[in-house]
Protein backbone atom coordinates (compact mmCIF):
# COMPACT_ATOMS: atom_id res chain seq x y z
CA UNK A 1 0.00 0.00 0.00
CA UNK A 2 1.70 3.62 -0.92
CA UNK A 3 1.21 6.06 1.69
CA UNK A 4 0.17 9.83 1.74
CA UNK A 5 2.91 10.69 3.96
CA UNK A 6 2.63 14.36 3.89
CA UNK A 7 -1.22 13.93 6.18
CA UNK A 8 -0.94 14.12 9.74
CA UNK A 9 -3.56 12.87 11.39
CA UNK A 10 -3.48 15.61 14.24
CA UNK A 11 -7.17 16.49 14.53
CA UNK A 12 -8.03 12.72 15.90
CA UNK A 13 -7.62 12.26 19.73
CA UNK A 14 -8.49 9.16 20.48
CA UNK A 15 -9.35 6.02 17.94
CA UNK A 16 -10.41 2.73 19.04
CA UNK A 17 -10.39 -1.05 17.12
CA UNK A 18 -13.13 -3.03 18.33
CA UNK A 19 -13.25 -6.48 18.18
CA UNK A 20 -14.93 -9.76 19.43
CA UNK A 21 -11.73 -11.90 18.36
CA UNK A 22 -8.50 -12.82 18.95
CA UNK A 23 -5.73 -10.84 17.46
CA UNK A 24 -4.37 -13.81 16.07
CA UNK A 25 -7.37 -14.10 13.91
CA UNK A 26 -6.92 -10.48 12.91
CA UNK A 27 -4.35 -10.75 10.64
CA UNK A 28 -5.45 -7.99 8.15
CA UNK A 29 -5.77 -5.34 10.98
CA UNK A 30 -2.59 -4.32 9.65
CA UNK A 31 -4.14 -2.74 6.84
CA UNK A 32 -5.34 -0.39 8.83
CA UNK A 33 -3.17 0.19 11.47
CA UNK A 34 -0.15 0.63 9.15
CA UNK A 35 -2.18 3.95 7.89
CA UNK A 36 -2.42 5.22 11.37
CA UNK A 37 1.01 4.48 12.31
CA UNK A 38 2.22 6.05 9.09
CA UNK A 39 0.10 9.28 9.86
CA UNK A 40 1.00 9.77 13.90
CA UNK A 41 -2.20 8.74 15.12
CA UNK A 42 -2.31 6.53 18.23
CA UNK A 43 -5.13 3.86 18.71
CA UNK A 44 -6.36 2.05 21.92
CA UNK A 45 -7.88 -2.04 21.08
CA UNK A 46 -10.69 -3.18 22.97
CA UNK A 47 -11.08 -7.24 22.29
CA UNK A 48 -12.29 -10.47 23.40
CA UNK A 49 -9.47 -13.48 24.17
CA UNK A 50 -11.32 -16.74 24.07
CA UNK A 51 -7.45 -18.67 24.24
CA UNK A 52 -6.54 -16.99 27.38
CA UNK A 53 -3.03 -15.91 25.81
CA UNK A 54 -0.81 -12.97 25.95
CA UNK A 55 -0.76 -11.39 22.49
CA UNK A 56 1.03 -7.84 20.45
CA UNK A 57 -0.29 -5.18 18.66
CA UNK A 58 1.00 -2.16 18.35
CA UNK A 59 -1.68 -0.13 20.65
CA UNK A 60 -1.34 2.66 23.09
CA UNK A 61 -3.70 1.12 25.33
CA UNK A 62 -5.03 -2.75 25.10
CA UNK A 63 -8.05 -3.59 26.50
CA UNK A 64 -8.87 -7.51 27.09
CA UNK A 65 -11.90 -9.34 28.07
CA UNK A 66 -10.67 -12.64 29.03
CA UNK A 67 -13.73 -15.17 28.48
CA UNK A 68 -12.23 -18.66 27.24
CA UNK A 69 -15.05 -20.20 24.83
CA UNK A 70 -15.06 -24.23 24.90
CA UNK A 71 -16.57 -24.76 20.90
CA UNK A 72 -18.06 -28.29 22.23
CA UNK A 73 -20.83 -25.90 24.10
CA UNK A 74 -24.09 -25.12 22.36
CA UNK A 75 -24.57 -22.10 20.34
CA UNK A 76 -26.70 -20.58 22.71
CA UNK A 77 -24.67 -21.08 25.75
CA UNK A 78 -21.80 -19.45 23.84
CA UNK A 79 -23.74 -16.85 22.26
CA UNK A 80 -24.25 -15.73 26.21
CA UNK A 81 -20.81 -15.65 26.95
CA UNK A 82 -20.17 -13.60 23.92
CA UNK A 83 -22.12 -11.14 25.47
CA UNK A 84 -20.14 -10.89 28.41
CA UNK A 85 -18.25 -8.84 26.19
CA UNK A 86 -20.67 -6.44 25.05
CA UNK A 87 -21.02 -5.32 29.13
CA UNK A 88 -17.58 -5.04 29.49
CA UNK A 89 -17.05 -2.99 25.74
CA UNK A 90 -19.11 -0.42 26.07
CA UNK A 91 -18.63 1.48 29.25
CA UNK A 92 -14.57 1.71 28.08
CA UNK A 93 -15.98 3.15 24.71
CA UNK A 94 -18.19 5.23 26.80
CA UNK A 95 -15.92 6.63 29.55
CA UNK A 96 -12.90 7.09 26.83
CA UNK A 97 -14.77 8.84 24.54
CA UNK A 98 -13.25 7.68 21.49
CA UNK A 99 -13.47 9.98 18.17
CA UNK A 100 -13.61 7.46 15.65
CA UNK A 101 -14.24 3.12 16.30
CA UNK A 102 -12.57 0.46 13.98
CA UNK A 103 -14.94 -2.19 14.55
CA UNK A 104 -13.80 -5.91 13.27
CA UNK A 105 -15.48 -8.27 11.87
CA UNK A 106 -18.98 -9.56 11.68
CA UNK A 107 -19.34 -11.24 15.33
CA UNK A 108 -18.53 -7.59 16.78
CA UNK A 109 -20.87 -5.93 14.36
CA UNK A 110 -23.70 -8.04 15.07
CA UNK A 111 -22.66 -7.50 19.09
CA UNK A 112 -22.45 -3.80 18.82
CA UNK A 113 -24.96 -3.28 16.01
CA UNK A 114 -27.90 -1.31 17.68
CA UNK A 115 -25.44 0.54 20.18
CA UNK A 116 -23.29 1.91 17.55
CA UNK A 117 -26.08 2.65 15.46
CA UNK A 118 -27.94 4.93 18.17
CA UNK A 119 -24.47 6.39 19.92
CA UNK A 120 -21.77 7.01 17.61
CA UNK A 121 -23.68 7.62 14.21
CA UNK A 122 -20.95 8.23 11.50
CA UNK A 123 -17.95 7.95 13.90
CA UNK A 124 -17.37 4.30 13.54
CA UNK A 125 -16.52 2.25 10.03
CA UNK A 126 -17.26 -1.88 9.60
CA UNK A 127 -15.00 -3.88 8.54
CA UNK A 128 -16.82 -6.87 6.95
CA UNK A 129 -14.62 -10.17 6.09
CA UNK A 130 -17.58 -13.08 6.21
CA UNK A 131 -21.16 -14.41 6.35
CA UNK A 132 -22.24 -13.32 9.12
CA UNK A 133 -25.85 -14.87 8.92
CA UNK A 134 -27.75 -12.26 7.20
CA UNK A 135 -29.86 -14.02 5.75
CA UNK A 136 -31.63 -14.62 8.86
CA UNK A 137 -34.34 -11.92 8.66
CA UNK A 138 -33.66 -9.86 12.41
CA UNK A 139 -29.72 -10.18 11.47
CA UNK A 140 -30.04 -8.88 8.36
CA UNK A 141 -32.11 -6.20 9.73
CA UNK A 142 -29.03 -5.10 12.81
CA UNK A 143 -26.41 -5.26 9.63
CA UNK A 144 -28.54 -2.72 7.41
CA UNK A 145 -29.23 0.08 10.40
CA UNK A 146 -25.68 -0.60 11.06
CA UNK A 147 -23.97 -0.31 7.82
CA UNK A 148 -26.53 2.78 7.12
CA UNK A 149 -25.05 4.92 10.05
CA UNK A 150 -21.65 3.81 9.55
CA UNK A 151 -19.16 6.27 7.85
CA UNK A 152 -17.75 3.76 5.67
CA UNK A 153 -18.38 -0.41 5.66
CA UNK A 154 -15.35 -2.68 3.75
CA UNK A 155 -16.05 -5.89 2.71
CA UNK A 156 -13.40 -8.47 1.63
CA UNK A 157 -15.21 -10.13 -1.82
CA UNK A 158 -17.44 -8.59 -3.84
CA UNK A 159 -18.95 -11.96 -3.41
CA UNK A 160 -20.85 -10.31 0.05
CA UNK A 161 -23.34 -8.03 -1.89
CA UNK A 162 -25.25 -10.75 -2.83
CA UNK A 163 -26.34 -11.70 0.91
CA UNK A 164 -25.88 -8.19 2.44
CA UNK A 165 -28.31 -4.87 2.09
CA UNK A 166 -27.65 -2.71 -1.01
CA UNK A 167 -24.51 -0.04 -0.23
CA UNK A 168 -21.88 1.88 -1.59
CA UNK A 169 -19.06 -0.77 0.13
CA UNK A 170 -15.15 -0.28 -0.23
CA UNK A 171 -13.46 -3.06 -1.40
CA UNK A 172 -10.48 -3.99 0.92
CA UNK A 173 -8.44 -6.82 -0.67
CA UNK A 174 -6.23 -8.52 1.53
CA UNK A 175 -2.92 -8.02 0.82
CA UNK A 176 -0.91 -8.16 3.87
CA UNK A 177 2.59 -6.74 2.48
CA UNK A 178 3.57 -6.79 6.04
CA UNK A 179 3.76 -10.65 6.44
CA UNK A 180 4.78 -11.20 2.28
CA UNK A 181 7.56 -8.66 2.71
CA UNK A 182 10.19 -11.59 3.31
CA UNK A 183 9.29 -13.91 1.14
CA UNK A 184 11.03 -14.43 -2.01
CA UNK A 185 8.90 -13.80 -5.50
CA UNK A 186 8.78 -16.55 -7.76
CA UNK A 187 10.48 -16.27 -11.31
CA UNK A 188 9.66 -19.68 -12.16
CA UNK A 189 7.74 -22.98 -11.40
CA UNK A 190 8.71 -25.64 -9.67
CA UNK A 191 11.50 -27.78 -11.39
CA UNK A 192 9.54 -30.97 -13.28
CA UNK A 193 11.61 -33.34 -12.25
CA UNK A 194 11.04 -32.14 -8.22
CA UNK A 195 7.48 -32.98 -6.07
CA UNK A 196 5.07 -30.23 -6.80
CA UNK A 197 4.25 -29.10 -2.80
CA UNK A 198 0.69 -28.18 -2.20
CA UNK A 199 0.73 -26.36 1.40
CA UNK A 200 -2.37 -25.54 3.10
CA UNK A 201 -0.91 -22.69 5.38
CA UNK A 202 -3.35 -21.19 8.21
CA UNK A 203 -5.57 -22.91 10.92
CA UNK A 204 -6.71 -26.36 9.54
CA UNK A 205 -10.17 -27.36 9.50
CA UNK A 206 -12.46 -29.18 7.69
CA UNK A 207 -10.82 -32.56 8.40
CA UNK A 208 -12.85 -35.05 6.60
CA UNK A 209 -11.86 -33.32 3.35
CA UNK A 210 -8.30 -32.91 4.36
CA UNK A 211 -8.19 -36.69 5.18
CA UNK A 212 -9.56 -37.61 1.57
CA UNK A 213 -6.94 -35.34 -0.03
CA UNK A 214 -4.11 -37.43 2.16
CA UNK A 215 -5.69 -40.11 0.88
CA UNK A 216 -5.87 -39.21 -3.21
CA UNK A 217 -2.28 -38.26 -3.12
CA UNK A 218 -0.74 -41.10 -1.28
CA UNK A 219 2.69 -41.67 -1.78
CA UNK A 220 2.27 -39.94 -5.23
CA UNK A 221 6.11 -39.22 -5.89
CA UNK A 222 4.58 -36.38 -8.10
CA UNK A 223 3.26 -34.61 -4.87
CA UNK A 224 3.71 -33.46 -1.26
CA UNK A 225 1.26 -32.36 0.46
CA UNK A 226 2.24 -29.88 3.63
CA UNK A 227 -0.12 -28.49 6.60
CA UNK A 228 1.20 -25.55 8.23
CA UNK A 229 -0.40 -24.23 11.05
CA UNK A 230 -2.94 -24.47 13.69
CA UNK A 231 -4.31 -28.51 13.75
CA UNK A 232 -1.66 -29.97 11.92
CA UNK A 233 -0.81 -32.29 14.51
CA UNK A 234 -4.31 -34.10 13.62
CA UNK A 235 -3.14 -34.75 10.61
CA UNK A 236 -0.25 -35.66 11.04
CA UNK A 237 -1.73 -38.29 13.09
CA UNK A 238 -3.67 -39.92 10.61
CA UNK A 239 -0.88 -40.17 8.00
CA UNK A 240 1.32 -41.92 10.45
CA UNK A 241 -1.75 -44.29 10.99
CA UNK A 242 -2.44 -44.71 6.95
CA UNK A 243 1.29 -45.02 6.35
CA UNK A 244 1.54 -41.86 4.20
CA UNK A 245 4.78 -40.40 3.38
CA UNK A 246 4.73 -37.92 1.08
CA UNK A 247 3.53 -35.24 3.52
CA UNK A 248 5.13 -32.08 5.42
CA UNK A 249 3.03 -30.62 8.55
CA UNK A 250 4.19 -28.13 11.21
CA UNK A 251 1.41 -26.93 13.77
CA UNK A 252 0.86 -23.49 15.18
CA UNK A 253 2.64 -20.76 14.78
CA UNK A 254 2.96 -16.90 15.06
CA UNK A 255 1.72 -14.76 11.67
CA UNK A 256 5.00 -13.20 11.42
CA UNK A 257 6.72 -16.82 10.47
CA UNK A 258 4.21 -17.16 7.38
CA UNK A 259 6.76 -16.14 4.81
CA UNK A 260 8.75 -19.78 6.28
CA UNK A 261 6.12 -21.57 5.52
CA UNK A 262 5.35 -19.73 1.81
CA UNK A 263 8.77 -20.50 0.83
CA UNK A 264 8.59 -24.69 1.12
CA UNK A 265 5.32 -23.90 -0.99
CA UNK A 266 4.93 -24.83 -4.99
CA UNK A 267 0.63 -24.53 -5.28
CA UNK A 268 -1.06 -23.19 -2.38
CA UNK A 269 -4.58 -25.13 -1.31
CA UNK A 270 -7.39 -22.96 -0.89
CA UNK A 271 -9.78 -25.71 -1.00
CA UNK A 272 -12.58 -25.33 1.56
CA UNK A 273 -15.48 -26.88 0.02
CA UNK A 274 -18.72 -24.88 -1.68
CA UNK A 275 -21.36 -26.37 0.35
CA UNK A 276 -22.41 -22.98 2.54
CA UNK A 277 -22.68 -19.11 1.46
CA UNK A 278 -19.32 -18.27 3.67
CA UNK A 279 -17.30 -21.06 1.66
CA UNK A 280 -19.03 -19.63 -2.01
CA UNK A 281 -18.59 -15.65 -1.75
CA UNK A 282 -15.22 -15.31 0.84
CA UNK A 283 -11.93 -14.45 -0.95
CA UNK A 284 -9.51 -15.76 1.46
CA UNK A 285 -6.09 -14.14 2.50
CA UNK A 286 -4.32 -17.30 0.81
CA UNK A 287 -5.07 -16.25 -2.88
CA UNK A 288 -3.41 -12.83 -2.65
CA UNK A 289 -0.13 -14.91 -1.01
CA UNK A 290 0.00 -16.67 -4.34
CA UNK A 291 -0.66 -13.58 -6.27
CA UNK A 292 1.59 -11.90 -5.04
CA UNK A 293 4.43 -14.20 -4.36
CA UNK A 294 3.71 -15.78 -8.01
CA UNK A 295 2.21 -19.36 -6.65
CA UNK A 296 -0.91 -20.79 -7.94
CA UNK A 297 -3.72 -21.35 -5.80
CA UNK A 298 -6.23 -24.49 -6.05
CA UNK A 299 -9.98 -23.28 -5.30
CA UNK A 300 -13.06 -25.24 -5.41
CA UNK A 301 -15.63 -24.46 -7.94
CA UNK A 302 -18.82 -22.80 -7.57
CA UNK A 303 -17.08 -20.08 -5.61
CA UNK A 304 -16.29 -16.83 -5.79
CA UNK A 305 -12.46 -17.74 -6.17
CA UNK A 306 -13.02 -19.79 -8.99
CA UNK A 307 -14.36 -16.87 -11.05
CA UNK A 308 -10.79 -15.13 -9.94
CA UNK A 309 -8.54 -17.73 -10.95
CA UNK A 310 -10.40 -18.04 -14.29
CA UNK A 311 -10.53 -14.64 -15.31
CA UNK A 312 -6.87 -14.09 -14.58
CA UNK A 313 -5.16 -17.34 -15.42
CA UNK A 314 -3.80 -17.73 -11.48
CA UNK A 315 -5.11 -20.82 -10.41
CA UNK A 316 -6.90 -24.63 -10.98
CA UNK A 317 -10.52 -25.61 -10.03
CA UNK A 318 -11.06 -28.78 -7.88
CA UNK A 319 -14.71 -30.09 -9.35
CA UNK A 320 -14.72 -33.33 -7.69
CA UNK A 321 -11.89 -35.04 -5.59
CA UNK A 322 -10.65 -37.72 -7.86
CA UNK A 323 -8.07 -39.60 -9.67
CA UNK A 324 -9.35 -37.49 -12.58
CA UNK A 325 -8.27 -34.27 -10.75
CA UNK A 326 -5.17 -35.17 -9.67
CA UNK A 327 -3.92 -36.60 -13.34
CA UNK A 328 -5.46 -33.26 -14.69
CA UNK A 329 -3.87 -31.20 -11.87
CA UNK A 330 -0.45 -32.57 -12.68
CA UNK A 331 -0.99 -32.18 -16.34
CA UNK A 332 -2.00 -28.59 -15.61
CA UNK A 333 1.05 -27.27 -13.41
CA UNK A 334 3.59 -29.14 -15.37
CA UNK A 335 2.75 -27.09 -18.49
CA UNK A 336 1.58 -24.05 -17.50
CA UNK A 337 3.25 -21.28 -18.90
CA UNK A 338 5.21 -18.51 -16.22
CA UNK A 339 4.94 -15.94 -18.18
CA UNK A 340 1.12 -15.73 -19.09
CA UNK A 341 0.84 -16.85 -15.18
CA UNK A 342 2.51 -13.88 -14.21
CA UNK A 343 0.62 -11.28 -16.70
CA UNK A 344 -2.43 -12.59 -15.00
CA UNK A 345 -1.05 -12.15 -11.11
CA UNK A 346 -0.03 -9.04 -12.14
CA UNK A 347 -3.65 -7.45 -13.79
CA UNK A 348 -5.13 -8.44 -10.63
CA UNK A 349 -2.72 -6.85 -8.16
CA UNK A 350 -2.93 -3.51 -10.28
CA UNK A 351 -6.80 -3.71 -9.18
CA UNK A 352 -6.06 -4.75 -5.67
CA UNK A 353 -3.46 -2.00 -5.25
CA UNK A 354 -6.19 0.51 -6.96
CA UNK A 355 -9.01 -0.44 -4.33
CA UNK A 356 -6.81 -0.08 -1.21
CA UNK A 357 -5.51 2.65 -2.41
CA UNK A 358 -9.26 4.12 -2.34
CA UNK A 359 -9.81 2.82 0.52
CA UNK A 360 -6.82 4.58 2.39
CA UNK A 361 -7.78 7.79 1.04
CA UNK A 362 -11.38 7.32 2.48
CA UNK A 363 -9.93 6.28 5.38
CA UNK A 364 -8.13 9.18 6.41
CA UNK A 365 -10.63 11.59 5.44
CA UNK A 366 -12.72 10.22 7.76
CA UNK A 367 -10.76 9.87 10.76
CA UNK A 368 -9.49 13.60 10.54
Amino acid sequence: MIFNKTIKLNQVKKICILSAVNIRHMSLISIYTDILKEHGADFDIIYMDKYGEEEEISAKNKYVFVNIIDSSKPRIIKAFQYLKFRRFAIPLLEKNKYDFIIVWNDVAIIMFADYLAKKWKNKYCLNIRDYGQQKVKWIYNRFSKVIKNSSFTTISSEGFRSFLPEHEYVQIHSLNLSVLKNADIRTSLREKNKPIRIAFIGNIRFFEMNQKLLELFKNDDRFQLCFFGTNANQLETYAKENAIRNVQFHDTFPVKDTHLFLQETDLINNLYGNNSIALKYALSIKLYHGLYLRMPILVNNDTWGEQIVNKYGTGFVMHEMNTDFKEKLYSWYTSLDFSTFNNGCENYLRKAKHDNQVFESIMIKMIE
